[in-house]
């Protein structure tokens, strides 16, 4: 209680950031007495106590506490030479103060700034000074101890006894050396006494310690287990030593002494495990399991790092420097040999690539995890899969030598394969291997192997638990993205429907699917030529839905289905009943799986997509989904939140009329208007959707909110230029499209006109912001002149004059035609009124109207009318958002009024408002030239 206390302690109150800290006088007392108390012999109390010691150490050193380092190495010199301390209690301290220097030095390995990296290096001398001895110590104690008890070490229990803490203190010393080894040690010049040969002698300790592992293993059933455990960590702590050196010092790693009779050995241990990979427990030895996989595993990782590394190719310009010449001499001449490579591939081929007995168990056991593994990223934790990635990469980098000759092999036909003394079980694994090869190495052998020859070939036999029916659907995956003629994929469609059928193993069904969904994907895939396999394939889909459990499967299946629904568009409609009718048990089964609820409503947006104005009877059936996907108040909408909005986007954009459930959704729009993430653009299209289809119904009972959250949008800011502009584009659309009646009160309670009235007359943003504030003043001018005149009239003449004036300079600030047309038609509209400051602007406005009747702008086109955002297949998919946004176009006062009637209009209601004289006076301040200008266009 004590340690686990003064621990606690430490973490909360040693910073000098924590509340309450501990005082410095206290920590100087504190540090000199961590080092004095090592004889703790309960276990978990001296882990904890470890722990508070290395903790301390890793915020202190080297700034606070720069002779830690020194420190801990006396302590570890006076345990081994001090006469007084008893085996059993040096044993006990010493593992004490080396795991201490373990946990020390690993969390310096871990960071990368350059003082503590230095600190790192220029202590690795002093390290490997003081532990490279007592590891060789031990090491020969060790020895000793083996050769009194040579006769007799798997039965007896003396032995056990004096070598178990013998191997604990080797243990520390690899763990702490081996990190010294490869972060330690910046260049092969700077290499500290005694490091070399620790590292050259590790491999000959490896293959000692792994022979008695094997021994004890293999004849002893009275092995305690923590002597295992400890035994075999000691053995996979050298892989890994020799795994992160090659990665870190690739070249070093290669042109090292040792390197070739390191990967020798093994290669040893794999060739001599490989029989055991193809065992069945039907064996008469009985021993179908390696002794130890994962070293295995290693091995395999260190041959493929040697195949396939950056550091032993040529540059961009093909060149070799000197250390990458030596390396490929050492690698081609002595490692990978001609022949060497030959039995390699060989041996991975028949024996390490072939689906195993145990992966057969895991189909029945659990066929989906199964295939959620193979999937995975984690190839180098299974002895197969780390096979294959070295298989392929020696394949790819020795294609010209490879190639030929395992296309001879892969092209053999069943009959002729099998026509040899070998075992029905070795012949099966063979031909497994043979088909792996021929998946795995594809893009190296495409030009070699006619694989649709080969499948006609090779029909589709029974095997032990389906394997080759899998490796058939397997295969057809592989190379339908690599080679596989048009004409021929109905004949892949056909075998892979046949093979996902109710009475097929599940593995086999899943993984069927699988390549029917990269046939879909495919770059060449022809949406007619599938279209006679739709039907089975949906039947499949639904089956394998039924029968599987796992969330990844089922997102697996799901995705599948909106691939095909994606790719084949208006050929599913006869199927989206069936394909809807799956949604409410899928959802159901998907409760609190945030990711596989994502895949679902992706499905759904699909099946909108490809319905189009059909897709307006799901309205009350999708509506549910997508309240519960964007209600900011369901904690769901974290997670659900972008697809929701797509889902939603796309049925407005495809619905005719709106129905209660769509309408009742309305009320989540003002708070996702305010959510300032990625979404909002699309919140804004779904809400010009609502308004392109039915404005005065919209505006009812939500219009005030809406406009008001758009008035918080465009308000702000802090904002980018582009989204106040989609702000004001929602806005300017309102307008076009909701009578004054139905949406005058919103924009005036709203005090949206105030503020883009405000940003003008201030004008302290730049004018690519300014000129969206005035198009919607300028909208509201032409589309609400009542209302915009009683604005403009209610303010005083300064501050009205400031405005107009500031607005006519934006003019020449738009580059879209139809914007410069709506700015003129917005000056008609104010021009007819009373207020002085409007009026003093008639000489600046006069000129516009002059340039815009004239048509002199027609050529400043920088922006297109078309919406960027919707789809690339906008005319075809998006029937009925399409004509609406195409009537509201044809409609837009911008294109249809002839300004030169509003023109004439507003100049003559102008003179009727002030009278002729004072119009007379208004217009004298125009210049003449100009004027005369703009009276004969008028006429």
């Amino acid at each position: 209680m004590a340690t686990i206390t003064l621990k606690n302690g430490i973490d909360k109150y040693w910073k000098r950031s924590a509340l309450h800290p501990i005082k410095l006088p206290e920590k100087e007392l504190i540090r000199p007495r961590l080092l004095t108390m090592l004889d703790e012999d309960t276990p978990l109390v001296a882990l904890q106590y470890c722990l508070v010691v290395a903790k301390i150490a890793r915020w202190e050193f080297p700034r606070v506490w720069p002779s830690f380092a020194e420190d801990l190495l006396a302590q570890i010199q006076a345990i081994a030479t001090d006469p007084s301390l008893s085996a059993a209690r040096r044993g006990i301290m010493e593992n004490n103060v080396l795991y201490i220097m373990h946990l020390f030095v690993k969390s310096l390995s871990s960071r990368t700034l350059v003082l503590e990296r230095q600190s790192l290096r220029q202590i690795t001398p002093l390290v490997f000074a003081v532990l490279a001895p007592i590891y060789a110590e031990r090491i020969a104690q060790f020895h000793e101890v083996m050769l009194r008890n040579q006769n007799h070490i798997s039965d007896t229990a003396t032995f056990f006894a004096e070598s178990l803490p013998l191997l604990k203190t080797i243990r520390y010393c690899i763990k702490t050396l081996r990190r010294l080894w490869v972060f330690g040690i910046e260049k092969a010049e700077s290499i500290p006494a005694g490091a070399q040969e620790f590292y050259e002698a590790s491999i000959g300790h490896q293959a000692a310690f792994y022979d008695l592992f094997q021994k004890l293993t293999l004849e002893s059933s009275s092995i305690p287990d923590d002597y295992q455990v400890v035994l075999r960590k000691i053995v996979l702590l050298y892989g890994k030593m020799y795994i992160d050196f090659q990665k870190y010092h690739a070249v070093r790693f290669i042109t090292m002494p040792c390197a070739k009779q390191m990967l020798q050995w093994y290669w040893l241990q794999i060739a001599a495990e490989a029989p055991r990979m193809v065992a069945t427990p039907e064996d008469s030895d009985g021993a179908c399991e390696p002794i130890m996989e994962p070293l295995l595993i290693q091995g395999l990782e260190l041959y493929k790092n040697v195949v396939k590394n950056f550091f032993y190719t040529a540059d961009d310009n093909n060149q070799l420097d000197d250390e990458v010449k030596r390396c490929r001499q050492v690698i081609d001449g002595e490692i990978l040999t001609p022949d060497a490579i030959a039995k390699m591939a060989e041996l991975l081929m028949f024996y390490y690539i072939p689906l195993k007995p145990k992966d057969l168990e895991r189909w029945q056991d659990d066929p989906e995890g199964w295939m959620t593994d193979e999937e995975s990223d984690f190839w180098n934790f299974d002895v197969r899969r780390c096979a294959e990635h070295l298989f392929t990469d020696l394949v790819s980098q020795e294609r010209d030598r490879l190639a030929p000759e395992l296309a001879k092999l892969v092209m053999q036909t069943d009959e002729g394969a099998t026509n040899d003394s070998r075992s029905p079980i070795e012949q099966h694994f063979r031909r497994e291997g043979r088909y792996a090869a021929l998946g795995l190495c594809a893009n190296d052998l495409y030009d070699h192997v006619d694989f649709c020859k080969w499948l006609g070939q090779h029909r589709v036999e029974e095997s032990p638990m389906g394997v080759a029916k899998w490796r058939m659907a397997w295969l057809v995956g592989k190379w339908v993205v690599v080679k596989f003629p048009a004409d021929q994929r109905p004949h892949a469609y056909t075998l892979l429907l046949e093979l996902a059928q109710s009475d097929e193993l599940l593995v086999v069904r899943i993984e069927a699917l699988s390549s029917l969904m990269r046939c879909i994907d495919d770059w060449d895939f022809d949406p007619e030529q599938f279209a006679p396999f739709l039907k089975p394939a949906f039947e499949c889909i639904t089956n394998v839905l039924a029968k599987v459990d796992m969330p990844e499967t089922r997102m697996r299946v799901v995705n599948f289905l909106s691939s095909i629904v994606q790719r084949m568009q208006r050929e599913i409609v006869p199927y989206a009943e069936s394909i809807i009718s799956l949604i409410p048990p899928l959802w159901q089964s998907a409760a609190g799986e945030n990711m596989y609820q994502t895949t679902i409503l992706v499905l759904i947006t699909k099946v909108i997509e490809a319905l189009g104005a059909q897709s307006t009877s799901l309205q009350s059936f999708v509506a549910p989904l997508v309240r519960h996907s964007t209600d900011l108040t369901d904690p769901a909408h974290v997670y659900l939140i972008e697809d929701g909005i797509e889902l939603w986007l796309i049925l407005i954009r495809n619905a005719t009329a709106l129905d209660s459930s769509l309408m009742e959704l309305l009320q989540l729009l003002p708070g996702l208007l305010q959510y300032s993430t990625e979404t909002l653009r699309k919140v804004l299209k779904v809400v010009e959707g609502y308004v392109l289809i039915d404005a005065p119904g919209v505006f009812h009972n939500n219009g005030l909110a809406i406009v008001e959250a758009l008035h918080a949008l465009v308000s702000d800011t802090n904002l980018t230029v582009r989204a106040t502009a989609a702000g004001y584009n929602t806005l300017n659309m309102i307008v076009q499209c909701v009578p004054f009646e139905a949406g005058g009160k919103a924009i005036i309670d709203s005090n949206v006109l105030w503020t883009a009235f405000t940003f003008i007359v201030e004008k302290k943003e730049a004018e690519l912001a300014l000129v969206h504030h005035a198009g919607f003043l300028s909208r509201i001018a032409v589309h609400y002149p009542q209302l915009f005149r009683e604005f403009v009239l209610a303010q005083e003449a300064t501050l009205a004059g400031t405005f107009a004036k500031n607005w006519v300079d934006l003019f020449d600030d738009v580059g879209n035609v139809a914007q410069r047309r709506l700015f003129a038609l917005g000056f008609a509209v104010a021009i007819a009124t009373t207020n002085d400051g409007i009026l003093e602007a008639l000489p600046l406005m006069v000129p516009v109207w002059n340039e815009i009747m004239s048509d002199t702008g027609s050529s400043l086109v920088y922006f297109s009318d078309v919406d960027d955002d919707l789809p690339d297949d906008y005319g075809e998919v998006v029937v009925a958002e399409n004509k609406r946004r195409q009537l509201l176009l044809n409609a837009d006062p911008a294109h249809k009024f002839d300004i030169k009637h509003v023109l004439a209009d507003s100049m003559n209601e102008c003179e009727r408002l002030n009278g002729a004289d004072r119009f007379h006076a208004i217009v004298a301040r125009v210049d003449a030239a100009d004027f005369e200008d703009f009276k004969n266009q008028l006429s």
